[in-house]
């Protein structure tokens, strides 16, 4: 839950891997954010998206990159929120969970 924030598909996946490949809540953790974690195609989707929108690259980079909730401009705000990528607590905006900030966060 920590991991993804709650987010149903993504509690969805990591249920069905463990009941079908026997994988261990320690393997997901360990690999969920690499290349090679099962989440990996649903996190290329949106890096595609990000990388042909640099606009929306650079305010989630920021968001990502800071400890603390920060304000966007309303635009960049508004389609990373549509995405799922960000939470917005008033006109402050933090990632989803942790798993976008473990992966965005090396690739952006």
């Amino acid at each position: 839950m920590a991991l993804v924030g709650g987010h149903p598909a993504l509690i969805a996946r990591s249920l069905e891997q463990i009941t079908r490949n026997n994988i261990t809540i320690s393997q997901i953790l360990q690999t969920a954010a690499t290349e090679s974690g099962f989440y990996s195609d649903y996190l290329r989707r949106h890096l595609v998206t990000l990388q042909q929108q640099p606009i929306l690259a650079q305010a989630f980079a920021k968001v990502i990159a800071s400890k603390q909730p920060i304000q966007l401009e309303s635009i960049p705000a508004f389609k990373l929120e549509s995405m799922g990528l960000i939470c917005l607590e008033g006109d402050y905006a933090a990632p989803r969970c942790e798993l976008y900030r473990q992966y965005f966060g090396d690739r952006l």
